[in-house]
């Protein structure tokens, strides 16, 4: 009997001390290449909270699509992912990620374009990691100043074509780096119906300006740009092109920074400048974020761990690593960013940029637009047929919603 009872002690000692050193998990899923941005903050989050953190890296616009597949597949399911603003009305509205109620209290920290990008029914889903418009990135040793104007861009693209290189290249076959050019002209998704809603009955795609702007777009591309950069096998090529001094300047993003620098390229980052009708080039405005996921079992953690590296002392890390710009008040004031020639550039052109819509309804955008961009450039449809075939196609996605 004695040695029964020992045996009982024995393992209730066991599994006290097992539950005792147990300790709480997160899985964060964050962008390809950009985790060593958040490592800092991991580790003190994991010594403050007694927990472990399960970091996994992948294609940050594709993490609400992997989840339902992992949930769908019976496996590991996030509690805290990655989506672009443009994604949150949908996740929100479908289910897949929870409001974060912390946010209300701190939505004062961050740029107000930010709070909105990332709200849906008048509550905030994500919380916002960086700030994200497109800018032009230029080879000083092929062009020593950028130009004001797009017109000068042109002239100069022809001249480097004479010589055998590029001028200014971009995946403007693409509805998200040539939008800035078709807005520029009058175009605009959907219609801004004041308090920041918009209006998804009310579609801007089509009219004069748009068809203004992919006119020029298609003449532009046709005329200055590689034909190896277009459609899908182009992506390949075109950081390529600049970093092996092919091409003399690029449009795209903040995300690239670090890819170009790595390349001992002698670059600089400047705005785009006025576009032929005078109008400033207005490429869409959008916010890399953080949500939780909705499937989480540790939804409270996951919460708490975002509140953490969005502190000030974590962003700024963060920003120091991966050179994305947190839209953190605070930290857009530090002389660090004020500054820095790469971050003023992101910033004057996000003055002159459009919000992103991030209603549900924008998912039905994305596909149609592509379309008529290539069916432009090919010379297959005009402009205006393009545009309206695209328009149609919305509006029925829409209302089948």
């Amino acid at each position: 009997m004695k040695g029964i009872v020992t045996t009982a002690i024995a393992t209730l000692a066991l599994l006290f001390c097992t539950q005792a050193v147990a300790k709480d998990k997160l899985i964060v899923w964050e962008d390809t290449g950009k985790a060593h941005g958040i490592e800092k903050a991991i580790k003190a989050f994991e010594t403050q909270y007694n927990c472990d953190i399960e970091i996994h890296q992948s294609e940050y616009v594709e993490h609400i699509n992997d989840q339902q597949k992992a949930l769908s597949a019976g496996k590991p399911t996030p509690d805290v992912l990655m989506l672009p603003a443009d994604r949150l009305g949908d996740a929100a509205k479908n289910g897949f990620i929870i409001p974060l109620d912390f946010m209300e209290k701190d939505k004062a920290r961050y740029l107000p374009s930010a709070i909105t990008s990332l709200s849906y029914n008048n509550q905030i889903y994500a919380m916002p990691r960086s700030v994200e418009t497109l800018v032009i990135y230029y080879n000083q040793d092929l062009l020593k100043y950028p130009f004001e104007n797009f017109d000068d861009y042109i002239k100069f693209s022809k001249e480097q074509k004479k010589e055998g290189r590029y001028g200014v290249i971009g995946k403007l076959d693409v509805f998200y780096f040539s939008y800035g050019f078709i807005g520029g002209y009058g175009a605009y998704i959907f219609k801004d119906v004041g308090n920041g809603k918009l209006d998804p009955n009310n579609l801007g795609l089509n009219n004069d300006g748009a068809v203004k702007g992919l006119e020029f777009l298609a003449k532009l591309v046709n005329t200055t740009l590689p034909k190896s950069i277009l459609g899908n096998d182009g992506w390949g090529n075109l950081n390529k092109l600049f970093i092996e001094g092919k091409a003399a300047a690029i449009i795209t993003g903040p995300w690239e920074l670090d890819n170009f620098a790595k390349s001992n390229l002698n670059y600089g980052v400047a705005p785009l400048g006025k576009l032929p009708n005078g109008k400033y080039f207005s490429p869409l405005l959008s916010y890399r974020a953080y949500a939780v996921s909705k499937y989480s079992k540790n939804k409270e953690l996951a919460k708490k761990f975002l509140q953490f590296i969005n502190q000030s002392e974590y962003a700024l890390n963060r920003y120091s690593e991966i050179h994305e710009i947190p839209p953190i008040v605070e930290i857009m004031n530090m002389p660090i960013i004020q500054n820095d020639d790469f971050a003023n550039a992101v910033l004057t052109q996000a003055l002159h940029a459009t919000p992103m819509p991030t209603i549900p309804q924008m998912q039905a955008v994305w596909e149609p637009m592509d379309q008529a961009l290539n069916d432009a450039i090919s010379g297959k449809k005009s402009a205006k047929q393009a545009l309206k075939d695209a328009t149609d196609t919305i509006k029925n996605a829409i209302n089948a919603q």
